[in-house]
């Protein structure tokens, strides 16, 4: 009787279990992808020079924004191919990376370590990732230039795949 009853149980805690962690076509999207078709959030933040930069300063241009932080090791990976985006597709594209919660003299101690050419805000209070619904990071929004989110990468991206999007993006669609 005791073993029908513990094995009765296994089974309905393997059936929650598998109906909580699978997706249902009913369940919202989690993650960046959350935000594709939302406006990019009119946040304050200060650049790593000092300078507060509204964000909607970037409705325009065409926008490929970063969210990253220094101890991300897909972040520090993904670096070097942002910098290259952003030589290779300006004016086009703006590439802009978004620092999360780090000392502003960590953050300048890597750009100038990894040679970073774009610019850089901090977001000390982590607004942008919580706003952006982040579950990790990297993570990557391109957004048009009526300041519209097009598209959304959780995780590091390659050069080939950021091009690829942002040649997306600059083509409207």
């Amino acid at each position: 009787m005791i073993r029908w009853l513990i094995g009765g149980l296994v089974v309905v805690a393997v059936i929650v279990l598998i109906a909580a962690l699978y997706p249902s076509a009913n369940a919202p999207d989690r993650g960046p992808a959350q935000a594709v078709g939302a406006r990019l959030p009119a946040l304050t933040l200060p650049s790593l020079h000092g300078a507060h930069v509204d964000l909607d300063r970037l409705r325009g241009d065409d926008v490929l924004v970063n969210v990253w932080a220094t101890w991300c090791g897909p972040c520090r990976r993904e670096m070097p191919a942002l910098a290259r985006l952003s030589q290779a597709m300006r004016p086009r594209l703006v590439v802009v990376a978004i620092d999360q919660g780090e000392d502003p003299q960590v953050v300048g101690a890597f750009v100038k370590q990894f040679g970073v050419n774009f610019p850089i805000y901090l977001d000390p209070d982590q607004r942008v990732g919580t706003t952006l619904h982040l579950v990790g990071l990297p993570s990557s929004f391109f957004v048009d230039r009526s300041g519209t989110i097009r598209d959304a990468v959780d995780g590091e991206m390659n050069y080939d795949t950021m091009r690829e999007k942002a040649q997306r993006l600059i083509a409207g669609g």
